[in-house]
């Protein structure tokens, strides 16, 4: 039998801080809920975000594309045309859920080294953010040739490139999107990683970090303060309460109580949401939905067993996310150059071609995770441990 088996949390009373907050995160890690249901939001997100995007490509040789004429599918796909960049908030919201889930234990009891963190999170996020700026860098000065103007992100200066370099561009503040742009996201996240170690490492799983992380977002929303890390923080602490309820005393002797508060507390955002009305995306809605994503990743991170028998596509859909949302750009730079050397005219108002795009975006995704991402990481990791003079427990 198992130490996991066999002891329980609440025999933590006789145990260490230390020991106990690592028994936990054994706990959580042998859960049987596999979070097959935030799997599937990861990669709706995705998708979310790409339709987003796709008015890109009518910005080739003509930058008022940004009017977004072209909308193949609007009856059904109208959310992510309307709101796809909240997607972005989605995103942040499940890193919160997950590094929550994963290491606020470890980090309040200081069992998991700094160093350790951060270099987990370096090997997941930057092979493939050098190599898409380095393609993206790589090809803009063929568009300028061609079109006279970067294509969609103006900003390929120096100074911009060395602070996508270091994932740094948006720490200090607003700054213009530049060479592959939907990086600015995992700037700001890399900032939060940075404030959400030290901050429970010095307090703990203190509650008020979280209230103060959300109403921090909020003061930055409605006074157009705008500060992408702060802002990103809001929605990464609140994911981390969506997680933190999950492992509560409550939702495991209460799953049918928790469940319904869940629910009720995501329709009172959502009702709101109708009456006040889905116009104002700038401050509106990235409140209501600083209600909403925290109740709803509670209930997708529930064990729907009738998922388990997708769970291999699940799990490969939500592996790819994080490759489409940063190869989509650079594909679509591709596109415009060829476009602008033959002179042929893109179909964007046909089904066919935006499925194409999509389709195309997600086996790129697939082959970059699997021939790249993940051995990348798998290199980088091993590198770590090899380096570690002991194995440290997370």
């Amino acid at each position: 039998m198992s130490r996991v088996e066999h002891l329980s949390v609440n025999d933590g009373a006789a145990l260490d801080r230390r020991e106990a907050a690592a028994m936990h995160s054994e706990l959580r890690a042998a859960a049987p809920s596999k979070l097959l249901g935030l799997e599937l939001v990861r990669f709706v997100c995705a998708m979310a975000v790409l339709v987003w995007h796709y008015h890109h490509f009518a910005m080739i040789g003509d930058a008022s594309g940004m009017a977004r004429p072209h909308a193949p599918l609007e009856d059904l796909l109208w959310p992510f045309y309307s709101f796809g960049l909240l997607g972005v908030q989605i995103f942040w919201c499940i890193s919160g859920f997950i590094v929550y889930w994963k290491y606020a234990d470890a980090i309040a009891a200081r069992t998991v080294a700094p160093g350790r963190f951060f270099w987990l999170r370096f090997s997941r996020l930057y092979p493939l953010h050098l190599a898409t700026l380095l393609i993206v860098a790589a090809l803009q000065p063929a568009y300028v040739a061609l079109a006279g103007e970067p294509f969609v992100f103006k900003d390929v200066s120096w100074s911009s490139f060395l602070l996508q370099l270091g994932l740094a561009d948006q720490w200090s503040g607003p700054r213009p999107m530049s060479f592959n742009g939907p990086i600015w996201s995992v700037s700001a996240e890399v900032f939060v990683y940075v404030g959400f170690f030290l901050l429970l490492r010095t307090f703990g799983k203190a509650c008020w970090l979280i209230v103060t992380a959300v109403a921090a977002a909020l003061l930055c929303i409605w006074t157009r303060a705008t500060s992408p890390a702060l802002i990103c923080g809001g929605y990464f602490f609140a994911g981390g309460a969506a997680a933190e309820f999950l492992a509560s005393e409550r939702a495991r002797c209460r799953p049918v109580e928790a469940r319904l508060i869940a629910a009720l507390i995501a329709a009172a955002a959502a009702v709101a949401a109708m009456v006040f009305g889905l116009d104002d995306i700038e401050r509106r809605l990235p409140t209501l939905l600083l209600a909403i994503a925290p109740p709803l990743l509670f209930l997708a991170a529930q064990d729907w067993r009738p998922l388990d028998r997708w769970q291999r596509p699940i799990h490969a859909a939500g592996n790819l996310t994080y490759s489409t949302y940063l190869i989509h750009f650079p594909m679509q730079l591709c596109v415009a150059i060829v476009v602008l050397q033959s002179g042929i005219a893109l179909p964007l108002s046909e089904p066919w071609f935006l499925l194409a795009y999509l389709a195309t975006a997600i086996v790129l995704g697939r082959i970059v995770f699997i021939r790249f991402e993940a051995p990348m990481q798998r290199l980088i990791r091993a590198a770590m441990i090899n380096r570690s003079p002991a194995p440290v427990k997370a």
